[in-house]
């Protein structure tokens, strides 16, 4: 058997695995640093009305992503609203459910009794930006400049610590938006 030969079964080995395994691919586009904010697609508001970032621009805006199966969601969110309602005239707050059921996502938001935030739902199964929001990592949030260029990327939330994260978050944001 020649060296190709038997070298070809093991390429396809790990060509499957990189496949499997997302070799990094998966996370090539999450968002990061110094990018812009990418437009959601098919996201609606809690009223069904399309919904979108742009409409956002020349604001700061703290947009984070989760979902009603999200355990850590259920704690980052109320802790976010309290923030949103002590910050409400610098900037404006974004939860958005990625549930494929949006009534489902609806439901979540209504239990944790958001008041404070701006609700939006985008369907994962329908998005196709919906990854560039680091679904595979939830809760994930992002702080975004007036231009809709990403300036904080916080990526899970400490279940045991909100008042941690609470403070942690508003140090953050009053050294972004003096």
């Amino acid at each position: 058997m020649s060296g190709v030969a038997r070298r070809t079964p093991m390429l396809r080995i790990v060509a499957l695995a990189s496949v499997l395994l997302g070799a990094g691919v998966a996370h090539a586009d999450v968002l990061a640093v110094g990018d812009r904010l990418a437009e959601l697609d098919v996201a609606v508001d809690a009223r069904g009305k399309a919904f979108k970032l742009k409409s956002y621009r020349q604001k700061w805006i703290l947009v984070t992503v989760g979902a009603e199966w999200c355990k850590p969601c259920a704690k980052e969110l109320p802790t976010w609203d309290k923030l949103a309602g002590e910050l409400k005239d610098k900037i404006t707050f974004i939860a958005i459910g990625i549930d494929d059921d949006i009534e489902d996502a609806k439901r979540f938001h209504k239990k944790l009794k958001l008041k404070n935030m701006t609700l939006v739902y985008l369907p994962s199964s329908k998005s196709g930006v919906v990854a560039s929001y680091g679904s595979d990592t939830m809760p994930t949030t992002f702080i975004a400049d007036k231009s809709g260029v990403v300036r904080v990327v916080k990526k899970g939330f400490e279940q045991g610590d909100q008042g941690g994260e609470l403070k942690k978050m508003r140090a953050e944001l009053t050294k972004l938006i003096k």
